[in-house]
């Protein structure tokens, strides 16, 4: 594995070329404990920096996320760094960049990020894509989440590993689902687990698949690009294309949550298998499908995911439904009504509407945001197929 000296600063570099193009943004190290993403970003920029290659459209820009818990080599200090980007919280820090209110280590990194983030969430001349790089305390082939919008669609399909859908519906506040919402490509890509040599070479094919994506090189550019796709098909070989999470099983205070050990990210499991322990004696699986993300680390309060494979078809049809508009007749069907206060959130009477309404509702590209007095409350992102420069007039 290369190896990297700890080191502080924020930027771990910037390679841009003379021609205009895409921002591209690599976020290593948002948990503290997930070294490979740093070692693989430094590596592509070394190698970026030796080849100097002419057609190079655009600017990477390689960050590091936590940098208190990258020093102390754990997963954050006071709270988990990608779980406080919620709108809601985020309105002050948008209105005031610059000086605000930090009560904690996590909130105070937030800010820094944000600070460099911010002029490029406002250049609609050159369009944003993020990668958040990550690995994982279980064994993993590599894989991608995804805000689940047409664009960031297109662009996780360059990656040929499985794609996770829903995870938004089971967690708040990741950067990925906050420059969702505001309508950039983001997608969160997970290597393999933590300290895992193959990790740092999974992210280094991921990283140069996502300059092909982006548009900054095109693969004929890149060195080696078969030899990329290639790492990381053999990675994820044998795995469906597609998955969509189903539960969470989130860890209450005081819990004292132990996992089984030797569960592997997308084993089959059960129903009624037991999977972990607390406090209370054994957890059991309620349905059968794939483990996802189980919690083999001490912080962290995710305890696992059960996700279930999506036949590919689905996304096909999901697409050419979103492309002809069609959520705009659920208004007017029985037990459905929109939100007079909330563009694009509908409220959903299970009781009248009662046959497969969440699997209709992600076809068209809404997800559950919560239940209210009996009601389903879904939402739809503004931007789907098109981003914030259509607003601009610069589509």
């Amino acid at each position: 594995m290369i190896e990297e000296k700890i080191s502080l600063r924020r930027v771990i570099g910037e390679y841009g070329g003379k021609l205009p193009g895409p921002n591209l943004v690599l976020l290593g190290g948002v948990h503290g404990n997930e070294p490979a993403a740093i070692l693989a970003l430094n590596h592509v920029l070394e190698t970026l920096r030796r080849q100097q290659p002419p057609a190079f459209r655009g600017k990477l820009i390689a960050l590091r996320g936590n940098l208190p818990a990258i020093s102390a080599a754990t997963r954050y200090i006071d709270e988990d760094l990608n779980r406080i980007w919620i709108p809601e919280l985020m309105k002050p820090l948008e209105a005031s960049p610059e000086y605000g209110t930090d009560r904690t280590v996590e909130q105070a990194e937030r800010r820094e990020l944000f600070r460099i983030l911010s002029p490029l969430l406002e250049d609609y001349h050159n369009p944003l894509y993020l990668v958040d790089l990550h690995t994982t305390s279980a064994e993993s082939p590599p894989f991608v989440i995804i805000a689940d919008t047409i664009r960031n669609r297109r662009f996780a399909r360059d990656f040929p590993v499985p794609i996770i859908l829903g995870l938004e519906e089971q967690l708040e506040g990741t950067i990925l689902h906050y420059l969702g919402d505001l309508g950039f490509r983001a997608v969160a890509f997970e290597a393999g687990q933590h300290h895992d040599p193959a990790s740092v070479n999974n992210h280094i094919a991921a990283i140069w698949i996502a300059l092909a994506g982006a548009g900054c090189l095109q693969p004929a550019e890149l060195p080696d690009y078969e030899q990329q796709l290639h790492i990381l098909r053999r990675a994820a070989e044998g795995l469906p294309p597609v998955f969509e999470t189903r539960f969470r099983y989130a860890i209450a205070e005081g819990e004292h949550f132990r996992m089984k050990p030797g569960y592997r990210n997308f084993q089959p499991i059960s129903r009624g298998e037991v999977l972990a322990s607390n406090h209370q004696g054994e957890i059991r699986n309620t349905s059968p499908g794939n483990i996802f993300m189980p919690l083999y680390q001490t912080k962290g309060d995710d305890g696992y995911f059960r996700i279930r494979k999506v036949a590919y078809f689905w996304l096909i049809v999901s697409e050419w439904l979103r492309r002809f508009h069609l959520e705009r007749m659920l208004p007017f069907l029985p037990g459905i009504r929109l939100n007079p206060e909330i563009p694009n959130e509908l409220i959903v009477n299970r009781r009248v509407a009662r046959w497969l309404v969440l699997e209709i509702f992600h076809l068209l590209g809404y997800r559950k945001k919560r239940i209210e007095n009996g009601k389903l409350i879904v939402t739809k992102r503004r931007y789907d197929l098109h981003g914030p420069e259509a607003d601009a007039g610069r589509d």
